[in-house]
């Protein structure tokens, strides 16, 4: 007799995992928001999508202190005039500029757990094409409870959420035989981010070995199509806007292929690089072989393996596997990360087309149970995880030290923020600490404090920060787990004193809930505002509170005696 879930609709079965999705990753990623566990990439691109509404599309201060004079060289402040376009292409992030106007802050959720759940549901009628309905929803189910899939559905916004509804759409173009919805998904995948084009062109390598006659020109135009916008974007459009290209991304993930150039160079001196250096390619393709053995391990959890025994879903991922083997850096294999939805069109496509060979395997009891055993594994291993701090209210944030701020606290702390931040303008400039980001990022001068309190404005000139925000309580309370929570509370009081110092600027709010300076050109509009006496004892009181709850817990950042 077939179980309770066998008899259920394949149909609903589908709709309701991607409701389930769709509701349970709003609802944490609400909850990221609110109880500021949201960080700096979540406001990052709210800021350059907001300023499209002032006609300045992809301007943002936040991004130019990740630019290379700011970060790397040290040479320069952030400032107004930089496009976050040199260090990532993204315009098609401007079309959910009407939602960030109307819903601010809230709006990037929706976009980005939408995005990955109407995937999900493409996937669905590309499995219906080549498989029975039933085979064709536990498809699409693995899908929603994949990792891989979760990960990147719970991060700070990224551009890459678009990945699996193009491609999938791409897909299903070729399978039904639809020219235009091909044609459309192949012409935006290279626009959603620079190195998009990777992926198009393996699935361009995949219908010339792959697909009937009709389809394999259309794969070699593919492959042409895509070569040419990631050399073109790389080498030409992102140049115009910073060199953050050839002076800190290939770097970053290629430099050990670019040492006789001193780490720098285009994503053309990287294939350059490469090829004249067969033997560490290889071996950086095969090594470190535990983490790279995990890494694809996890990529085919979900589909319980057996498609990873065949060719499709390789070459369908072809190209961003073989970058992410050859980079340099742990997030290149991190599953949780945004990049691994580079790999995700790949796995389960390529699952489909290996179950449109081997359908009667579906009917395998022992099969089944695997599979339903792989799926159970790849959602307990993603909620033990914790991605992205989304479920601190239930998992501590670390063991051993133990770390865990209860979801009460949590809630109180988001309403405590917001009411401290109320006295701001929303005009404003302020330097604000990284969790503090996404809540102030509509506007045009926003800055991470303690790294940076002021910026050139459009005629270079230097600026000093309007506001800035403190909050080392909160810095305080994960100081024990994370090295880097404990450097800014040492380092924003650092900075903090020497802003009061030198006459600047004044102490506006400081209370436990955090410190509010306000520049000495703003006028005050406020009666209870501190004296200047009241102020220094206050600023005082919380750093000396922070290091000294720090030092009782064992603060990680403390230096080793």
């Amino acid at each position: 007799m077939p179980s309770r879930h066998e008899r259920r609709p394949p149909e609903r079965s589908v709709q309701l995992a991607a409701s389930l999705f769709l509701a349970i990753g709003l609802i944490l990623q609400v909850w990221r928001i609110w109880t500021l566990n949201a960080t700096y990439d979540q406001g990052l691109f709210l800021q350059e999508i907001w300023s499209g509404h002032l006609g300045r599309p992809f301007e943002s201060t936040l991004a130019s202190q990740l630019s290379t004079p700011v970060l790397v060289h040290g040479t320069a402040l952030p400032g107004l005039g930089y496009f976050h376009l040199g260090q990532h292409f993204t315009p098609l992030l401007m079309v959910w500029l009407p939602l960030v106007m109307l819903l601010g802050v809230w709006s990037l959720p929706l976009v980005q757990v939408g995005l990955l759940t109407a995937g999900g549901l493409v996937l669905h009628q590309l499995a219906r094409v080549d498989l029975p309905p039933r085979l064709a929803a536990w498809i699409t189910c693995s899908y929603f409870a994949a990792g891989i899939v979760i990960g990147p559905a719970l991060e700070n916004f990224h551009d890459l959420c678009a990945i699996p509804v193009l491609s999938f759409g791409l897909l299903l173009g070729i399978r039904r035989n639809i020219p235009w919805l091909y044609g459309l998904c192949a012409l935006l995948l290279p626009f959603v981010r620079e190195d998009v084009g990777l992926l198009s062109f393996s699935f361009g390598l995949w219908m010339m070995v792959r697909c009937h006659r009709g389809w394999r020109w259309a794969g070699l135009g593919l492959c042409l199509y895509s070569a040419l916008m990631v050399v073109l974007i790389t080498n030409v459009w992102m140049p115009l806007f910073g060199s953050e290209v050839a002076d800190r991304f290939m770097e970053e993930r290629f430099g050990q292929f670019l040492a006789a150039q001193n780490g720098r160079g285009s994503t053309l001196d990287v294939l350059q690089a490469m090829a004249s250096q067969p033997l560490l390619l290889l071996q950086e393709l095969l090594q470190p072989i535990g983490p790279s053995l995990r890494f694809l391990i996890t990529l085919w959890l979900p589909l319980a393996f057996l498609p990873a025994a065949a060719l499709d879903g390789w070459l369908l991922m072809a190209g961003p596997l073989f970058v992410a083997l050859s980079s340099q850096g742990g997030n290149a294999l991190a599953v949780s990360l945004r990049f691994v939805l580079y790999l995700v069109p790949g796995v389960f496509a390529g699952g489909i087309l290996w179950w449109a060979r081997h359908p009667h395997l579906f009917h395998e009891r022992w099969l089944k149970r695997l599979w339903r055993t792989a799926l159970v594994l790849s959602v307990l291993f993603t909620i033990t995880g914790n991605p992205h701090r989304s479920l601190s209210a239930l998992i501590p944030d670390s063991v051993q030290p133990w770390v865990y701020v209860s979801p009460w606290r949590q809630l109180q702390r988001g309403w405590e923020t917001r009411e401290l931040l109320r006295s701001i303008p929303p005009e404003a400039s302020v330097a604000a600490e990284t969790h503090l980001v996404p809540l102030l990022a509509e506007r045009r001068v926003l800055l991470r404090f303690p790294e940076s309190s002021a910026y050139t404005d459009n005629q270079k000139q230097k600026q000093p920060a309007q506001w800035v925000v403190s909050q080392p309580g909160f810095n305080a309370d994960y100081a024990p787990a994370f090295r880097r929570n404990g450097a800014w509370v040492r380092r924003s009081q650092a900075q903090i004193k020497m802003l009061l110092a030198d006459g600047s600027y004044r102490v506006h709010r400081c209370d436990q809930r955090g410190i509010v300076l306000r520049h000495q050109s703003v006028p005050n509009t406020s009666s209870d505002e501190l004296s200047l006496s009241e102020g220094d004892i206050c600023v005082n009181v919380q750093f000396a509170q922070a290091l000294s709850q720090m030092q009782q817990r064992g603060d990680a950042s403390a230096p080793a005696e």
